[in-house]
């Protein structure tokens, strides 16, 4: 039986801003790496702060158009995904160290990147995972695609929800290509 005195578990995400790497600029390059930034207020779990993050405008986003100051009227995709085939359970734990090792893997897949632009974009993700406590990898089948989503991430569509407790924040970290 539930405790009719616990206090509910809410929590509250604001959009910040959104940071983005493109690759494209030190070669004919269409990989990149997007970031939008929330902050955070409510109580819950890490698990209720990626529902959060889910369920917010700003995570319906195809990552094949232009990112506006808004969100956009919903179109139902995520990067090459449905929305909808997108839950809770879709999110498996992983860790900062994880998440840098994946993107780091993707990023050099091609060949070796020049040395200034491999520690703008390294320093970059370690930056966004510097005060990570709790870090959710999205884990989807091919299955879930949409019909013009084999046309991203042909070299990788890898996310992470990085939750950073101490400063009430959150980064939704996209590496991809389009």
């Amino acid at each position: 039986m539930a405790n009719p005195n616990a206090r509910p578990l809410t929590v509250e995400i604001t959009h910040v801003n959104s940071e983005i790497i493109r690759f494209r600029e030190i070669a004919a390059d269409y990989r990149w790496i997007d970031v939008k930034f929330f902050a955070y207020s409510g109580v819950g779990s890490a698990k209720d702060i990626v529902a959060a993050v889910i369920a917010n405008a700003w995570y319906d986003d195809d990552y094949a158009s232009p990112s506006g100051a808004l969100p956009e009227p919903s179109r139902g995709l995520h990067g090459p995904y449905m929305l909808d085939r997108i839950t809770l359970a879709s999110f498996e734990k992983s860790s900062a160290r994880r998440c840098r090792a994946i993107v780091r893997a993707w990023a050099v897949q091609l060949g070796p990147l020049p040395d200034e632009f491999t520690v703008k974009y390294d320093s970059f993700v370690a930056h966004v995972l510097d005060a990570a406590t709790a870090v959710y990898r999205l884990n989807v089948d091919d299955t879930d695609r949409h019909r013009w989503g084999a046309h991203m991430g042909v070299l990788g569509f890898h996310e992470f929800v990085i939750v950073s407790p101490k400063s009430k924040t959150i980064a939704l970290l996209v590496a991809s290509d389009d």
